[in-house]
C-alpha cells in the first residue's frame, strides 16, 4: 500500500461521493419545482376565489421555495431536469390564468390542484427518497473504488 495507492483511492471516494451529491441536488430541485407549481396553484385559486385578484398580483405575491420556480414564472430559461413537454404544459396553465370569467378559471385551478397534489404526494417523495437512495449508492461505489485501489 503505496501512499500514491491511497491517494488514488480518496480521489475516487470523494469523486463518487460528488457525482452523488450532483445527482441529490438534482432531484430535490425538481421535487421542489414541482412543489412550488403545486404551491402557486392554490395560492392562485385563494387569490381569485376569495380577492378578485389580477394575475400580476397573483405572480408578485408568491413567494416559493425554490428559485428555479420563480425564475421559471419571471418568464427566464431555467436549467432543471423535469421534460420538456411537462414544463410546456406547466407554462401554459400558468399563461391561461385570467384568461376567462373567476368561476371557470376556479373550476379549472381546482382540478388542476387536485391532480397536482396527488402528484406531489406520490412522485416527490419518491423523487426525495431517490435522491437519498442515489447518494448513498454513490458513497458506496466510492467506499469499493478506495478499497479496490488501495
Amino acid at each position: 500500500m503505496s501512499a500514491l495507492s491511497v491517494f488514488i483511492g480518496v480521489c475516487a471516494f470523494f469523486s463518487a461521493s460528488f457525482v452523488g451529491l450532483w445527482l441529490k441536488k438534482r432531484l430535490v430541485k425538481k421535487a421542489d419545482f414541482y412543489k412550488d407549481y403545486y404551491d402557486y396553484l392554490t395560492f392562485a385559486l385563494e387569490k381569485i376565489s376569495y380577492e378578485r385578484a389580477v394575475v400580476s398580483e397573483i405572480n408578485k405575491g408568491f413567494r416559493g421555495k425554490s428559485k428555479e420556480f420563480s425564475e421559471f414564472l419571471e418568464g427566464k430559461e431555467i436549467n432543471i431536469a423535469i421534460p420538456e413537454n411537462d414544463l410546456s404544459e406547466i407554462r401554459s396553465s400558468i399563461s391561461s390564468i385570467g384568461r376567462s370569467d373567476a368561476e371557470t378559471q376556479i373550476a379549472s385551478l381546482s382540478s388542476k390542484c387536485a391532480s397536482m397534489k396527488r402528484f406531489v404526494e406520490n412522485e416527490c417523495a419518491s423523487f426525495r427518497k431517490d435522491a437519498a437512495l442515489r447518494f448513498k449508492l454513490a458513497v458506496l461505489v466510492g467506499v469499493a473504488l478506495f478499497i479496490i485501489l488501495v
